[in-house]
């Protein structure tokens, strides 16, 4: 479920472009929101995604939502930024059917805040994860896995590529999920790809795929896309796509607004068959000639 375009951040790879980054005029009421989530609740949904077209946290029926959710049972993983979260609604969120996934490009807080697109947040979003760590984040040893409600999502730069190590042994200390990749060539990566990308295509790709743990940040463990293998999106306006990659015409399906989510469901399974290659993402490789296609 995409919550609010609205964003605190002016990223410079953002898939959805800057000029985007506002509450639209269409977006889903709170109480088509909390509609949705109850017929997908009654067609065996057990988890909301909530990846957000801006920040899902600034969206102001998020804690409603989220208290919804909660009441019928459901895990929400949400896609954050986190700089507009404070150390009670961290404490808060210990207790609730939660996973946090934080994007953090650098702990060099001036490369930092140029890849936000904002001075002086630094220092929040540093004091955040060291709360995080300490009220949030209990990390479980099962066999030779680690079970953790607590991610970090890079992207992988000109600017970044060099802090990507440093961040990946500090998850790896604190038993933190890690993703990252190189950014993808859509929104206002398409502007600035030059100054992301600087010729480096290839090396920067390497090291996302150097150490990253999965191939998406919502990844089975088998590696492949788990929102595109058993979920649907549903994005702000109540459009339904094929997954959240699929912003342009490409991957729509219908509208909540016009349609049950059942129908939608059905008319998705029909229109895009289930997925079960490892590594493969058809809709950045249907938008984005440099992205791979790896089928098995």
């Amino acid at each position: 479920m995409n919550m609010t375009s609205a964003c605190n951040y002016q990223c410079p790879y953002c898939f959805v472009g800057l000029e985007n980054l506002k509450a639209a005029r269409d977006e889903l009421v709170l109480e088509d929101k909390l509609r949705v989530i109850r017929e997908a609740k009654e067609c065996g949904l057990r988890v909301v995604s909530m990846p957000g077209r801006g920040e899902p946290m600034a969206d102001r029926n998020f804690w409603t939502v989220l208290e919804e959710t909660e009441r019928l049972g459901l895990w929400v993983v949400v896609y954050t930024n986190g700089c507009l979260l404070d150390s009670a609604q961290i404490k808060q969120l210990k207790d609730s059917p939660v996973s946090l996934f934080l994007k953090v490009d650098s702990f060099d807080p001036d490369i930092y805040e140029q890849m936000v697109g904002k001075q002086g947040v630094f220092e929040r979003l540093r004091r955040n994860l060291d709360v995080l760590l300490e009220h949030f984040h209990e990390p479980k040893i099962d066999g030779d896995r680690i079970i953790t409600r607590l991610g970090i999502n890079s992207v992988v730069t000109a600017q970044t590529a060099e802090s990507i190590p440093t961040i990946h042994r500090w998850c790896q200390n604190h038993g933190i999920y890690y993703t990252c990749r190189s950014p993808v060539k859509v929104g206002e990566a398409a502007i600035t790809w030059d100054m992301l990308v600087q010729d480096q295509a290839e090396r920067l790709r390497a090291i996302g795929q150097q150490y990253t743990a999965r191939n998406f940040t919502s990844s089975t463990e088998l590696g492949q896309c788990g929102i595109y293998l058993f979920g649907i999106t549903v994005d702000n306006n109540g459009e339904v796509l094929v997954c959240p990659d699929a912003h342009s015409d490409f991957g729509r399906i219908g509208n909540v607004k016009k349609s049950s989510l059942r129908e939608l469901i059905r008319r998705r399974n029909e229109k895009f068959p289930l997925n079960s290659a490892s590594g493969y993402c058809f809709v950045k490789t249907h938008m984005n000639s440099e992205e791979k296609t790896e089928r098995e």
